[in-house]
């Protein structure tokens, strides 16, 4: 059953065009219809989940798969979070208003350590039992969806955070995603059982399903069952960057730009640095799929202003040359270009004279 939103937002909810799920890009599947139900959450508040380039491009991957919908949760702030409570209301999936029990199977994606907490509430809030025995032992016979994380903190480490989740999903998702969707729809239409399932989604690369592994006293972590493989590599994709141009938020969000994606990973090889270990190989995007990308997604989304994202621009050897096909595409639209203030001086002064417009620091 769907949520009734609209009495919910209240005049003393604020800003409720978080909770809309009507922005512009929104895809709006049909329920019935689809095989397998997603639903892709990014535990903070909207303006920063809706920011973020790993859910939008996961998003629009998954929506592009036949017989897969994918909807959408975030963080409410706390006046929501404390109705929902209030009127014992479950948190819910932004289009389609359905509560999150109603999915499939429900992906976080923990980017860095403090999430986890934000994690632990929207469970709470959408009456999902935490851990992953306690969703497997179910004495009321309720299957709740399959419950998984990802990012760069669930790839580094998933450990403290194992006993949460069914299965967390190690390194790019662009491609790994899809293969869980494929598994998962054959699952269902067999009738697997919970624990069948996770076997199978246990054979994806990438895949770790914890309650198949127990840790050695000397803290390795090897597998407890011999049908599962031994060790989970993470899984490596190339940047897709004509998936960037996904959501157009009604509100101003912290990345309030269109953000196209050149290069993943890097050569520098600092040890303290987590995403340069984490993302290895180093990936760079084509100069043509870039250019395309953003004069598409400009004229898509109407925003004024792009950003180019890598974890260093300036080792983006294209980027002059992207740069100036850009400035002579769009020169005549007002458009100006955002780069991060930690790039070399050499690339601030370039971008300075980018579209006559001064350089603006991201």
């Amino acid at each position: 059953m769907t949520v009734a939103v609209e009495r919910l937002l209240s005049p003393e909810i604020a800003r409720p065009a978080r909770y809309l799920g009507n922005e512009l890009g929104a895809v709006h599947k049909d329920w019935n219809t689809s095989a397998v139900r997603w639903v892709l959450t990014y535990p903070e508040v909207y303006e920063v989940g809706a920011s973020n380039l790993g859910h939008v491009i996961l998003y629009s991957v998954l929506n592009a798969q036949p017989r897969q919908l994918c909807d959408r949760a975030y963080l409410p702030a706390p006046d929501l979070s404390a109705k929902l409570r209030q009127s014992k209301t479950p948190l819910f999936a932004v289009e389609s208003r359905r509560s999150l029990t109603e999915f499939d199977i429900l992906g976080f994606s923990l980017s860095y350590e403090l999430g986890a907490t934000n994690i632990l509430e929207m469970l709470n809030l959408a009456g999902i039992p935490l851990t992953w025995q306690e969703r497997g032992a179910n004495p009321t016979g309720h299957r709740y969806p399959l419950i998984f994380a990802g990012g760069q903190t669930a790839t580094s480490n998933p450990e403290p955070y194992a006993e949460f989740f069914d299965f967390i999903a190690l390194g790019d998702g662009e491609e790994l995603l899809p293969e869980i969707g494929l598994v998962l729809e054959e699952g269902k239409s067999a009738g697997l059982s919970r624990e069948a399932l996770l076997l199978d989604l246990a054979q994806v690369p990438g895949v770790y399903v914890p309650q198949f592994y127990s840790m050695g006293t000397d803290g390795s972590v090897r597998p407890n069952r011999p049908d599962v493989p031994n060790r989970i590599l993470r899984r490596v994709a190339d940047p897709l960057p004509a998936y960037s141009m996904g959501l157009v938020p009604y509100i101003e969000t912290v990345h309030d730009r269109l953000v196209i994606e050149i290069r993943r990973g890097c050569t520098r090889g600092c040890r303290f640095c987590q995403p340069g270990m984490l993302t290895r190989p180093a990936r760079d995007v084509g100069p043509e799929q870039v250019v395309e990308a953003i004069e598409q997604g400009m004229r898509a989304t109407g925003y004024n202003e792009f950003s180019l994202l890598s974890l260093s621009c300036s080792d983006y050897l294209a980027l002059p040359a992207v740069g100036m096909e850009i400035k002579n595409r769009l020169k005549d639209e007002n458009i100006s270009l955002s780069l991060p203030v930690s790039e070399s001086i050499g690339l601030m002064k370039y971008c300075q004279y980018f579209g006559g417009k001064p350089y603006r620091g991201a």
